[in-house]
């Protein structure tokens, strides 16, 4: 199965990474997962199997990329049932085609950074301008690495020796230096530029990282920090899920802090587990993967999007905002998948070839998060705090600024506060802001101040909380806060606590195949899939 680019409602292209279309041409290529105990024995046998081809291997997501012989539906049936069927697998999926979200359309002679302002970014600089040894991974389309304004922000994997032909470090890449294309299968990650790719990962790196007071072009918001250029979409912005999953656990495993995503596709949860898998990789490390909601100007709530619409501790989902502090009409919104808004229309920043523009989207929204995330992150180092991958959500989140816009905190984010609050250790509730079903429960903890804490609920009809534990329980439909007094009397509330609010369950929606034939062989293969019980009926 692959993906083709699907252009938005608007006239222009817009930026975020791997949209689903109703459209969509069958591919061979299936990604297998293999049950961890049984993988060793179980990869090498698949290059003996009849009709299947093994194309490649990624030990630490205990994955095989596959190609199967499907010149006739009955044998390709087949072979499919045979792998299913096997004991040491775990499941499969279609190796699906990933995009990145197209750019929304900027005026070229806007002059500077008005998001920079917007966030009182000049502020949090005289507090915390980031540090060399803090990492942002930008997985997109490459970066170009000897842009004037990035060049010396270039992450540098000093265990290995530059273009000896030897893998140094022993990490599987050999010369990776500055990085790895997984869509070249190279050791550089330059970014190529086409009609359908301005300069997408330039562009994003520059947001996060451009340098600083070297009185050349921009400052990106976190300018003295390192940026680790990985490339999984090519010129086209197209990519795939395994190159995907393998390029994060690439970031997971050379050092990344934060991974910066601006793509995602509109499918199913389960069409997606071997990118959820990676980012749960990444989460047991203490890595913030930050998502842009994608540029359809639908709500996420309703229709599901990934890696997004994930739900991880370790992953902050983000839409754009304008310089009026409002949604433009292309971003995604939510209450309960969307965590936050960040300036993303109209963004100056890098582009290839030290050229420099103005490109929007949520893929420019989210460059920005994570930039913030990784200014946090410095912080919290020089003052050796342990602060939690979901803490830092949780401190955007109440640093924010009130905006009219759809998401779990209804704010967008200011970097001076936020930066304040960590310097302070200001008392915080973690979660900050957050959506239930009913009769559903959650933990909740408080950072800052001084233990032990005391929790409440606004309204305990709605939802109760134990007052030492922290453990809350979903009790109706309706919103509360939560409110935390640590040992000193000092209080804060929560943002809303949402109770019953309607998302779109795991699975859903129509089939991506042009053939009806083939989705009815899929749901032999997998009748779990979102669409086989509408085709059952």
């Amino acid at each position: 199965m692959a993906f083709r680019f699907c252009a938005p409602r608007l006239t222009s292209w817009i930026p975020l990474g791997l949209l689903l279309c109703s459209n969509v041409a069958f591919s061979t290529e299936w990604i297998v997962k293999f049950r961890q105990a049984r993988y060793q024995k179980a990869v090498p046998a698949f290059q003996h199997m009849m009709g299947v081809s093994l194309l490649g291997r990624h030990d630490t997501g205990h994955l095989a990329l596959v190609d199967i012989d499907n010149t006739s539906s009955k044998q390709a049936t087949q072979i499919l049932q045979e792998i299913q069927g096997r004991i040491d697998v775990e499941y499969m999926v279609p190796n699906i085609t990933l995009h990145a979200f197209e750019d929304m359309p900027g005026d070229p002679e806007r002059s500077k950074q008005w998001s920079l302002l917007k966030v009182h970014a000049e502020e949090a600089w005289r507090i915390q301008r980031g540090g060399r040894k803090t990492v942002v991974a930008v997985i997109d389309t490459g970066v170009d690495y000897t842009h004037e304004d990035l060049k010396d922000r270039i992450w540098t994997n000093e265990k290995e020796i530059a273009d000896n032909g030897i893998d140094d470090d022993k990490n599987g890449f050999v010369d990776d230096r500055r990085g790895w294309d997984f869509f070249g299968k190279t050791n550089n990650p330059m970014d190529l530029t086409s009609d359908k790719n301005p300069g997408h990962g330039t562009h994003c790196s520059g947001i996060i990282g451009a340098q600083g007071g070297n009185d050349i072009g921009i400052s990106g918001i976190a300018p003295n920090i390192s940026i680790m250029p990985i490339r999984f979409l090519g010129a086209d912005g197209s990519g795939d899920l395994y190159t995907a999953a393998l390029a994060i656990d690439y970031a997971t495993n050379n050092g990344a802090d934060v991974i910066s995503a601006s793509w995602g596709a509109a499918v199913a949860r389960d069409q997606v587990k071997p990118i959820l898998e990676a980012i749960e990789r990444a989460g047991q490390k203490g890595i913030i993967f930050v998502a842009a909601a994608a540029n359809d100007g639908e709500s996420n709530d309703t229709r599901e999007v990934y890696p997004a619409n994930a739900g991880f501790k370790n992953v902050i989902s983000v839409a754009a905002s304008n310089n009026e502090d409002q949604k433009p009409s292309w971003s995604n919104y939510g209450t309960a998948t969307v965590d936050l808004a960040s300036p993303g229309a109209d963004i100056f920043s890098t582009l290839p070839g030290n050229k420099y523009g103005n490109l929007s989207g949520t893929s420019m929204a989210t460059p920005l998060v994570a930039g913030m995330v990784a200014l946090l992150k410095s912080q919290a180092n020089d003052q050796r705090d342990t602060l939690q991958a979901e803490d830092y959500k949780a401190i955007l989140q109440a640093t924010g600024e009130d905006v009219n816009i759809e998401t779990a905190c209804k704010c967008r984010v200011n970097i001076f506060h936020a930066v304040e609050h960590v310097v302070n250790h200001t008392l915080t509730v973690v979660p900050n802001a957050a959506t239930l079903a009913t009769k559903a429960t959650m933990t909740f903890k408080a950072i800052g101040g001084k233990a032990p804490y005391r929790f409440t609920s606004s309204h305990d009809e709605i939802a109760s909380i134990n007052p030492t534990t922290g453990a809350l329980e979903a009790k109706q439909d309706g919103e509360c806060t939560l409110t935390v007094t640590d040992a000193e009397g000092t209080h804060v509330n929560s943002r809303a606590i949402h109770v019953g609010q309607k998302t779109t369950p795991p699975g859903g929606g129509q089939c991506p195949m042009e053939d009806p034939e083939l989705c009815a062989l899929m749901c032999v293969i997998q009748p779990e899939l979102p669409w086989c019980h509408s085709l059952n009926r």
